[in-house]
């Protein structure tokens, strides 16, 4: 049915109306008023932030753009139109001599002011709706420097709250230079590296929306993958662990041993890491104990008037390998293999809750527990303050409760 067959079943008053209505609306009815088309945009698929040198920046926004560090040297990996893989038929990895992506580099007073400066060196506009990867060099996260990059990252529309926010072991814009051999464009290949990492129980997934989440939060501090440039040829990128935060300044660093016993405690289900212990009656030999998944549940009471946690974990494992000839048909075995893990997974979460204590880092959210059970003590206390709950966060009593299950000894009965 059209419009004008509509209006023949109108009165007067209502066409008057609905004419009204549509003089008003077809105006806004403007298309793609805004368009811009890919070839004309300057795709950027990662960037990274590294302190300046003793150079001065060469930064175009005036003299009043200033913040607490000197500068910063911007990075930036762009997609060249027609380059990219696009599907199965065009391999990402291989084939090409050309390569898909320009790396370019420019500085700043600020990061709009190297991004600014950035757009000076391109013919197409920039365009971030497309960022996947977003690498800070570790002297920046360490100071207050770090405020000012994810204070323009937060302001931008275009930025996906998916991205990957990375802290770098030196040089952060060689993550953007490397050339991995397995892959065409480098951030891709990061970011695969990162989603790999999650899905095989290394690391736990803090995109940059989750960064900011945590940073918001009164009563927990934010983390965040923490990665090397290796190999001689710098061509590699390696997984070190999580960047630990105090607010938005970085105090520490977890490896990989503590970051699976954060993901413990934090409750992130999927796992895959492997442990050695001797083996049971003959210490010249050694088993692997291999997690499967795990269940954790957090506890928080008031004792004396304070809060104090305990956590117990339960994690279903698999013996991953053994050497040596002696069987492990015999259940004390098992039942002994199974308590030494247990203790020392015990062991491992309570030494990294004593060390983030004296960091003063939350970064497992006990301070929102109390803020959710506890609230009239937060108010009362805390004070909705995120330094005082860091200070309590560092004498508050924690204790930790694993129990181990070895479900699955593989197909060998030797």
């Amino acid at each position: 049915m059209t419009i004008w067959s509509i209006r023949c079943f109108l009165t007067r008053k209502q066409k008057l109306i609905f004419g009204l209505i549509l003089v008003i609306t077809f105006p806004l009815l403007t298309g793609c008023w805004d368009r811009l088309e890919i070839e004309e945009r300057g795709v950027i698929l990662g960037l990274a932030v590294d302190p300046m040198d003793s150079e001065p920046p060469l930064g175009i926004t005036g003299p009043n753009a200033k913040s607490d560090s000197p500068g910063y040297r911007l990075t930036a990996q762009i997609g060249i139109p027609g380059r990219i893989p696009l599907g199965p038929g065009e391999s990402s990895s291989g084939g090409s001599s050309q390569r898909p992506v320009w790396v370019v580099g420019t500085t700043g007073k600020t990061i709009d002011d190297a991004m600014n400066k950035l757009q000076q060196q391109l013919a197409d506009k920039i365009f971030l709706g497309q960022l996947r990867v977003i690498t800070v060099n570790q002297k920046i996260a360490g100071s207050s420097g770090m405020r000012d990059i994810q204070d323009f990252f937060r302001r931008n529309a275009e930025i996906r709250r998916l991205c990957w926010l990375l802290i770098s072991d030196g040089e952060a814009r060689e993550a953007m230079e490397a050339a991995p051999k397995l892959e065409r464009v480098p951030t891709l290949y990061l970011v695969g590296t990162m989603e790999h990492a999650v899905a095989l129980g290394k690391m736990p997934n803090v995109f940059l929306g989750n960064y900011w989440t945590a940073l918001s939060a009164k009563g927990q501090d934010p983390v965040l993958p923490f990665i090397k440039v290796i190999g001689s040829a710098r061509d590699q990128i390696e997984t070190e662990g999580l960047a630990v935060f105090n607010g938005d300044h970085m105090v520490g660093v977890l490896d990989a041993t503590e970051t699976i016993q954060f993901m413990e405690i934090r409750n992130v289900h999927k796992a895959g890491y492997g442990t050695a212990y001797p083996m049971p009656g003959d210490p010249q030999h050694s088993v692997i104990v291999t997690s499967i998944s795990r269940r954790t549940k957090t506890k928080c009471q008031m004792i004396n008037g304070r809060p104090s946690f305990d956590v117990y974990t339960v994690v279903p494992c698999r013996i991953e390998e053994k050497t040596g000839k002696d069987l492990l048909n015999n259940a004390a075995i098992i039942n002994q293999i199974e308590d030494e893990d247990s203790k020392a997974l015990t062991d491992g979460q309570m030494k990294l809750v004593k060390k983030l204590q004296k960091l003063h880092a939350d970064i497992f959210g006990f301070g929102e527990f109390v803020r959710g059970e506890h609230s009239h003590y937060w108010k009362n206390e805390i004070k909705e303050s995120h330094d005082k709950w860091d200070e309590q966060f560092s004498k508050m009593p924690f204790q930790a409760h694993v129990k181990v299950y070895i479900q699955r000894m593989g197909m060998a009965a030797k």
